[in-house]
């Protein structure tokens, strides 16, 4: 996702709905302020924590057609020139995204490419109970069960929308430039024969519906069942809503315009009469001049 916006203003438009009386946002604001003090010390509050003075309050439409008020500092500034932070992983969406709470419905998989490797942070585990987890009979948790403590890679990655995955998973010490880890031809063949089998059967219960989750599965088969994966499930696609357009709504808090300096009185007559006796004063000094020439 996008911002279709050609420049700062160029999505200002009547927003529906009405804003929220003042008096309600100005308290909401106050109790984040709050909070913030209490989380930061006050060395770090000119920083981090913004002045009720300095906001400017806007109601924005989201591509999903609800709307929301939010803030920028001043009203110079536009909603579209700022993201919401992703509360799942701490990073900002792309330029001009919010998150959207509404509910919507369940929510369709949505699977990006990875284009960016930041970052990898090694965690420990210890070994797996003999009791099956997750569901698992005792025949596949054989199968799958780390009998001695160990460790994994966990990425974080940019994906294609823009968004950031924590969640992508490999060996300790595996590079991007390792390139992920294949199965065989073979092996590759008899997965799908077996996904095949299960699927024409009804699948069995965990296994994906037809659409998104069982396109990615296929794909994967048919790249040989690449680890770590090419492309990861983006949960903040589902939230994360480009803004469509945006209306002013005003100050948080009320500016009162300066009152004008007030004019001095001025008696025109007596100014008048003083200007008189300056020119004929001047006129005096002329006279004086040119009889002593």
């Amino acid at each position: 996702m996008t911002n279709q916006s050609t420049g700062p203003g160029s999505l200002l438009t009547n927003v529906p709905g009405r804003a929220r009386p003042q008096k309600q946002v100005l308290a909401l604001f106050e109790e984040e302020v709050a909070e913030l003090r209490r989380r930061y010390k006050p060395e770090f509050w000119p920083i981090f924590i913004p002045k009720a003075e300095d906001m400017y309050r806007w109601r924005v439409q989201l591509q999903c057609g609800c709307t929301r008020e939010v803030f920028t500092y001043g009203s110079d500034r536009f909603p579209d020139e700022n993201s919401d932070t992703d509360p799942l992983t701490g990073y900002r969406f792309p330029v001009g995204e919010l998150r959207c709470s509404a509910d919507h419905g369940p929510a369709q998989k949505n699977y990006r490419d990875i284009v960016e490797w930041i970052k990898s942070e090694v965690k420990e585990f210890p070994a797996d109970p003999e009791e099956p987890k997750y569901g698992m009979s005792a025949e596949d948790w054989a199968m799958t069960r780390q009998v001695e403590p160990h460790s994994s890679a966990f990425w974080t990655v940019k994906l294609s929308c823009g968004h950031v995955s924590t969640s992508v998973i490999t060996k300790v010490g595996w590079k991007p430039d390792d390139g992920p880890r294949l199965v065989s031809e073979q092996r590759a063949a008899q997965m799908r024969a077996d996904f095949k089998e299960w699927w024409s059967a009804g699948g069995q219960e965990g296994w994906p519906e037809e659409g998104p989750e069982r396109d990615h599965v296929r794909k994967m088969i048919g790249l040989n069942w690449p680890r770590p994966e090419p492309e990861q499930e983006c949960r903040a696609c589902s939230y994360a809503k480009r803004i469509t357009g945006y209306q002013r709504i005003g100050w948080l808090v009320s500016r009162t315009p300066p009152v004008p300096a007030q004019k001095p009185d001025v008696d025109r007559k007596k100014v008048e009469a003083r200007l008189a006796a300056a020119e004929a004063e001047v006129e005096r000094l002329r006279k004086q001049l040119d009889e002593g020439e």
